[in-house]
């Protein structure tokens, strides 16, 4: 069952407030259940409001730590524009808003994340009994790429038994639901016959082709993987099965949503580095995620306020020289 997330659009018109509620709806609809709300509900988690009226003592009065605020304010200038936690309309592009809600969410549930300890829902020590070493899962799926170039479908088969298939030309990932356990070592990715195919889709529903592999990468991983060292942009976000999962999954998706490294995620959140590197293998592997230079990363950006400080700075020494004849 999805969780509930309560929204409140205040101040702004009716069209404005159909627009917003859209994106919104459209992007993590599928991930909670948003519940559009009054102002005054004591459940309110999330806020967009007209700047004219965000010093009223009504929201001033808000608790921040519990209700995150976005203020939309209009300029044709800067449209689109997200400035000091003001986002400017009209919007072009939906993307600065949903990276907004995105990283609200994760803080709305930091509290979450700090009060459950990340190994009791993802504990570090995984059943062996049902995880894949790394190297074989990575080998497999880089077959489906070098080995078996213009075929579609495809079978994984655990000691004789298929247990998932995918189509690559629908983009479809079909995983049996009483097949989910690993046994053994032994895990192989071969061309499926139209038969299987038929069979899969007949009884089972499917998940779309990224997700799919995502999940099952994520499902049957060892603890013991390798360590991401660079920086990375997610380019499709994982839609995890289990409810607990997808809060931390969600928390890390919007940092990497934005371009970091992990480095920067386990300074800024509660969750472990073994956690995040498991999160990027099974994001190599469905690819959805791609590496960036750390320079363009959170963290290494310089702000133009920044270089306007290290600019002043760097005039100071110059004049300083010239005075002191250097």
């Amino acid at each position: 069952m999805a969780k509930s997330v309560y929204v409140s659009i205040f101040g702004l018109s009716l069209s404005t407030i159909n627009d917003l509620k859209n994106i919104i709806y459209n992007k993590f609809s599928s991930q909670f259940d948003i519940c559009w709300t009054p102002i005054s509900d004591d459940r309110l988690q999330i806020l967009l409001i007209n700047d004219d009226f965000s010093d009223i003592d009504y929201v001033e009065k808000i608790n921040k730590s519990n209700v995150k605020i976005l203020k939309l304010k209009k300029n044709e200038k800067l449209s689109g524009e997200l400035v000091n936690n003001t986002l400017y309309l009209p919007i072009n592009s939906s993307q600065i808003l949903n990276e907004w809600i995105s990283n609200a969410l994760g803080d709305i549930h930091e509290t979450y994340y700090n009060n459950e300890n990340s190994c009791n829902i993802f504990p570090e020590n995984v059943d062996i009994s049902n995880t894949i070493k790394y190297q074989i899962l990575t080998s497999a799926f880089l077959q489906v790429t070098q080995e078996y170039s213009g075929i579609s479908h495809f079978v994984i088969e655990n000691n004789d038994k298929i247990i998932a298939c995918f189509d690559l030309k629908n983009r479809e990932f079909y995983q049996h639901p009483e097949l989910t356990s690993i046994t053994g070592q032994d895990l192989s990715i071969v061309p499926a016959n139209l038969n299987i195919i038929v069979k899969f889709k007949k009884n089972f529903q499917y998940k779309e082709l990224n997700t799919g592999i995502w999940q099952f990468i994520w499902d049957h991983s060892p603890s013991d993987l390798p360590e991401y060292y660079g920086a990375y942009r997610l380019r499709h976000w994982p839609q995890p099965e289990l409810d607990q999962q997808r809060h931390v999954v969600l928390k890390i998706s919007a940092y990497f949503s934005r371009g970091c490294t992990v480095q920067y995620i386990e300074q800024k959140t509660s969750i472990n580095a073994t956690l995040i590197n498991r999160y990027l293998f099974a994001c190599h592997i469905a690819q959805i995620v791609e590496e960036i230079p750390e320079k363009d990363s959170l963290g290494q950006i310089t702000t133009p306020l920044e270089i306007q400080e290290v600019s002043k700075v760097r005039g100071f020494f110059n004049s300083l020289r010239k005075k002191l004849g250097l």
